[in-house]
């Protein structure tokens, strides 16, 4: 048997670009809870071939990473604060969902909330020329089940030439 014979057929679109990111097709529309291990700062390129610095997100349970978004920071700082080391051994739920992106509706990759809360957290979100978005982030499941599993990483990644690849 051959070694393509073996490896399972990709579900979604997402699961054909294979990389060191998660991107929200790899939920295959099920709630992750993934424990923060370690935050950085790293330039990633972008469309017009500059660099941004971007937070990047290291979990326990994957070696995939998150590329941190605006959403997602200040969903981050709304459940566990501005001082970062705080962040490390938390666990985040995250979640799929469409989200706009300039003109198009996209997947995202969204904080649904965590099991380290003791109740719903109200985030603010603030985007340069939209109006603010309110999200309620929510105390999330504390058992791990099928449905936590993380996306394993043979099915995984964002493309680093592709800067909306990171959810």
């Amino acid at each position: 048997m051959s070694e393509h014979a073996q490896q399972k057929p990709p579900i979604n679109y997402d699961e054909l670009f294979p990389g060191r990111f998660l991107k929200a097709g790899l939920f295959q529309g099920k709630d992750v809870t993934l424990e923060i291990v370690e935050v950085n700062v790293e330039a990633l390129p972008q469309d017009d071939g500059t660099m941004r610095k971007r937070g990047i997100i290291t979990f326990r349970e994957t070696p995939l990473q998150l590329v941190l978004n605006s959403t997602n920071g200040q969903c981050l700082r709304a459940l566990f604060g501005t001082h970062i080391p705080d962040w490390l051994g938390k666990r985040v739920t995250f979640r799929p969902e469409k989200d706009r992106f300039g003109r198009e509706m996209v997947d995202a990759i969204r904080i649904a909330g965590s099991p380290d809360l003791s109740g719903p957290v109200d985030a603010m979100i603030r985007m340069p020329r939209k109006k603010d978005k309110k999200r309620t982030l929510v105390v999330t499941k504390r058992a791990s089940t099928p449905d936590n599993q993380p996306p394993s990483d043979d099915r995984a990644g964002a493309n680093p030439d592709d800067p909306d690849s990171y959810g």
